[in-house]
């Protein structure tokens, strides 16, 4: 129900990044791993449309950990879903990527976006095609059940109820839509099984690697309805 991609990587090549905005929102911090590399080989971060950039040399477990000040960032809102090119390169590997800033919590009842009390007003949406039929997979899909949430003056969606196309949440970031995230854990699950926790464990292992550099994914949620 999904694309297949092949990609050819150098000997050693970035395969895992992420970058964040601290709980004081003074700096963008994160690390990047590369795989085929030697402790001491440099990697380098950059923000090209901030004029920032860092260097940082790899450990013993092939991470570099990196910090930039966020001075001059415009943080992620529903409002305002500012996104950054972020250029990330060792040697001859190097990637791109679109990232906003932003932070979450909770303060007692309150859900706090970059400090200041949010109020959620959002629908659950299914991984449905809403013209053609079948799953959705493709940016078009994305647009549409997306933009229709906008229209609907939404500024929060529930992707239900387990990871939908990476298409989608690089949606959510562009519009501006926070996301609930969700693994298949559902219903009459057998619990007692250890098979079905780790199972469970996996999925959301994967789903965060995969998604935590999202700024509009601001709840993962473990199980629905059981």
């Amino acid at each position: 129900t999904r694309d297949v991609s092949l990609i050819d990587v150098p000997a050693r090549y970035i395969d895992d990044y992420e970058l964040h905005l601290n709980r004081e929102r003074t700096a963008i911090e994160g690390s990047v791993h590369v795989e085929g590399a030697e402790t001491g080989d440099e990697v380098r971060v950059s923000l090209p449309e901030l004029n920032r950039s860092a260097s940082a040399k790899l450990g013993t477990d092939h991470r570099a950990v990196f910090s930039l000040s966020a001075t001059g960032v415009v943080f992620w809102t529903p409002e305002q879903p500012r996104l950054y090119k972020v250029h990330l390169q060792i040697g001859q590997d190097a990637l791109e990527d679109t990232m906003g800033f932003r932070t979450i919590e909770v303060r007692g009842t309150d859900i706090l976006l970059n400090g200041r009390p949010v109020f959620l007003r959002g629908i659950s949406i299914h991984a449905e095609a809403p013209y053609r039929g079948g799953r959705a997979n493709n940016e078009q899909d994305a647009e549409t059940l997306l933009g229709w949430a906008k229209e609907l003056g939404c500024n929060y969606v529930r992707l239900a109820h387990y990871p939908h196309d990476e298409r989608m949440t690089r949606a959510a970031d562009r519009l501006g839509l926070m996301v609930w995230s969700e693994i298949p854990v559902y219903w009459a699950e057998e619990f007692g099984n250890p098979s079905v926790l780790a199972k469970a464990k996996q999925q959301l292992g994967e789903e965060i690697r995969r998604d935590r550099d999202k700024a509009s994914i601001v709840l993962w949620s473990v199980a629905n309805e059981t």
